[in-house]
């Protein structure tokens, strides 16, 4: 490893530079923070060391600017007797961890080789996350449904037309909303998010227009709302369809106009925000029934964009799974490296009724669970091995389609996870999975690009031979 011993003490960093140079680590010495950090821009370093009092800058001050230059330094601090409270703050600020002193070789030795292991997981997750996943703006994932997601975000970002974003709950509405928003010319502006389920209706109107003073029992001041907030940038609501049938017709008008008024108050305030918003209820039928206004519908939906469930784009659950083991791993420093072939098999098999939120769930508990380098199927929640996905799902939103139609979606759904597992099973070589398939391998790879399972080396996956 590459290690920067930072003391003002000559002996200190010299006995511990001659120490970690014996264990074969590459050791450089700085005797102040700004040398340390001079050292760093010159050289990046795995692991720094560093005393917690010295002069010009201590420490935790050293910490926060290695943290932000080389975010991917991992920092031990090196505490005095009696400095127990900075170092749990330490820890909570960014440190990987402190030394207490007096410290001996053995101790100092088994928190090297724990950063070790602790990097050595970060550069195998990364590497797997690049060869199993696509990544926009925080949305993971290589199917064919997810790649229409995103070139839908490409096309609609750059504008300030409104979007309406519908899926079941947790497949990733709020994380759309924001690769919108990051897409976007407003991406220096704020982005303000509004459940609009988590509050009455009448809360919910002073949360989005604001109040002036006077204007309710209590209201002993004026107060802006999220739509003066989010001016300039985009504002979020989540949940839309729970909107109460008065807030509806202000949040039209308000879309209408580009102004809104505060309650109690007759005098508009203009603004300039891009609304998103999204929703997993059926508008449509709502609109049909009088619950929600179709006027406002018309208006939310100028770009509809519809997220797939994970059970249908199950080509996406691997590379997600990875995503959320890199990151619990790291954050409960657990040397895991991946999934066993029977953990893969659950993930894959499972329905997913939570979508990517369950999964999300269910990859940290494994990360706490398991006790070896990989995560084995024990780790997993009980009800991936007590529930199967059905082997042909019919959606429900087929049934309102011509039956040709309908048949044509779910026989191209049905063959998109048969192929997918298919190839999974063979590492991803498409000469092997022809073979298990009793196919030939030119019909293969036409069916796996028409079903947007084809790779950028068509012929061939990780594993061809």
């Amino acid at each position: 490893m590459r290690i920067l011993v930072v003391d003002d003490k000559r002996a200190i960093r010299f006995s511990l530079a001659e120490l970690l140079e014996s264990d074969g680590h590459d050791v450089r010495e700085a005797e102040h923070a700004p040398a340390a950090l001079a050292a760093l821009d010159e050289a990046p370093a795995d692991l720094v060391l560093s005393d917690l009092t010295m002069p010009a800058m201590d420490g935790l001050a050293l910490m926060e600017e290695v943290r932000t230059r080389h975010p991917d330094t991992l920092f031990v601090l090196v505490t005095a007797h009696g400095d127990e409270r900075t170092a749990v703050r330490a820890l909570r600020e960014g440190a990987y961890d402190y030394v207490p002193k007096p410290f001996d070789n053995e101790e100092i030795r088994a928190l090297v080789r724990r950063a070790r292991e602790v990097l050595s997981l970060r550069a195998e997750n990364a590497r797997l996350r690049r060869e199993l996943a696509g990544e926009f703006r925080g949305l993971i994932g290589d199917s064919a449904p997810l790649r229409e997601v995103v070139r839908v975000v490409r096309r609609a970002a750059p504008t300030d037309a409104t979007v309406l974003v519908t899926g079941e709950s947790g497949t990733g509405k709020e994380l759309v909303a924001r690769a919108l928003h990051d897409e976007s010319r407003r991406r220096a502006g704020p982005f303000v998010a509004l459940n609009c389920s988590a509050l009455p209706g009448e809360l919910v109107e002073r949360e989005l227009f604001g109040h002036v003073r006077g204007a309710f029992t209590g209201a002993d001041r004026d107060a802006e709302g999220l739509f003066e907030a989010a001016d300039g940038g985009t504002l979020f609501l989540d949940e839309v369809g729970d909107l109460a049938p008065a807030a509806q017709a202000k949040l039209l008008r308000a879309l209408e106009e580009r102004t809104i008024t505060r309650l109690g108050s007759t005098r508009p305030v203009a603004v300039d925000v891009r609304v998103v918003a999204a929703t997993n209820r059926p508008l449509d039928q709502m609109t049909a029934s009088g619950a929600f206004r179709e006027d406002l519908l018309y208006r939310l939906q100028v770009i509809p964009l519809h997220i797939p469930p994970l059970r249908e784009r199950r080509e996406d659950v691997m590379p997600l799974a990875l995503h959320f083991l890199a990151h619990f791993a790291g954050r409960y420093r657990r040397p895991i490296l991946g999934f066993s072939d029977g953990a893969r098999r659950l993930l894959l098999s499972y329905g997913w009724p939570g979508n990517v939120r369950e999964l999300r769930n269910a990859v940290e508990r494994a990360a706490v669970m398991a006790e070896g380098e990989r995560v084995e199927a024990g780790d997993l929640p009980p009800q991936l091995a007590e529930s199967r996905a059905p082997v042909d799902p019919v959606d429900a939103a087929l049934a309102d389609l011509p039956f040709a139609e309908a048949r044509e979606r779910a026989v191209d759904a049905w063959e998109r996870r048969f192929l997918a597992a298919a190839l999974e099973r063979q590492g991803g070589n498409v000469s092997a999975t022809a073979r298990a398939l009793d196919l030939h391998r030119q019909s293969l790879q036409k069916r796996l690009r028409a079903l947007g399972l084809a790779r950028e080396a068509p012929g061939e996956g990780a594993g061809a031979a």
